[in-house]
């Protein structure tokens, strides 16, 4: 009994040690600089990612409408109102760290600091929202996301909404995540100097139905606010056991049976 009690305390032990459950962090700024459209992000920014590495990709869209149909942002006079996206990396400066939607007309700047970001009520474009969609692909299925906004004042918000499949053409199709918009306030704090951020996601555990390796995910996210950042985004996979913890229970299943076999020998010999 005692030889038994062991091994099953080892291979109860090497399950739980064997779970793989590594998440990756995706830091959307780099530095101050404007971004392409689809932008390509394995763990930070790279145009050399694997055909079979897990990606999340970069869009600025502008919705209007209650529905949140994306449209073409341009103004009446037809230029554009935005272009790409920014990334600001001056923490602990009010503006903060992320990426965010860009717009030609409100000019560049050493820290994009006239941009308006994530917001609402897009200046000259009738209202609009500007917002930031991300597309997730080769995620494994099960797994959890959370994401880290920064910049904004006290009492700013933000939505999340998501999908799978093709990309999203309005917000009114995909699944909103909360029923309430999330506070940037909540967990950690934002003072209007910079001088407090929060590095706690203000999302976490966040899932997307039928996400998988094989299905594209979507995130878009919406805010109240302006000059509102996406800092990070993290995924974590739903834990499994790594190949090499089938090779260890299979090497502990043989020593119960060694065990039995022994002992029934024994009992044999002392018949």
């Amino acid at each position: 009994m005692k030889h038994l009690f062991s091994i099953l305390s080892l291979c109860g032990g090497l399950l739980l040690a064997s779970l793989a459950n590594a998440s990756v962090t995706y830091t959307f700024a780099t530095g101050d600089q404007q971004v392409a459209q689809g932008s390509t992000y394995c763990s930070t920014y790279s145009t050399s990612c694997g055909s079979t590495t897990q990606t999340v990709g970069v869009y600025a869209e502008q919705t209007s409408g209650a529905s949140g149909t994306f449209v073409t942002p341009v103004l009446d006079s037809g230029t554009s109102t935005e272009s790409g996206l920014f990334t600001v990396t001056d923490s602990p400066h009010f503006y903060g760290n992320g990426i965010a939607p860009y717009d030609p007309q409100e000019g560049v700047g050493s820290s994009y600091s006239t941009q308006a970001g994530i917001a609402d009520s897009v200046t000259g474009a009738n209202g609009n929202d500007n917002i930031l969609l991300l597309k997730l692909s080769n995620v494994a299925a099960g797994s959890t996301l959370s994401l880290l906004l920064q910049a904004g004042v006290g009492g700013d918000t933000f939505t999340v909404y998501t999908a799978t499949g093709a990309m999203p053409t309005s917000l009114s199709g995909m699944t909103k995540y909360d029923s309430t918009p999330i506070s940037l306030d909540e967990p950690g704090s934002i003072q209007p100097d910079g001088s407090s951020q929060p590095s706690t996601p203000q999302v976490s555990g966040l899932t997307i139905a039928g996400l998988n390796a094989s299905t594209t995910g979507w995130i878009a996210i919406q805010a109240d606010c302006e000059y509102m950042l996406l800092d990070t985004l993290t995924v974590t996979p739903a834990a499994t056991p790594e190949p090499r913890f089938y090779g260890l229970l299979l090497a502990g299943l043989l020593g119960l049976a060694g065990i039995g076999y022994r002992k029934r020998n024994a009992a044999l010999a002392n018949a």
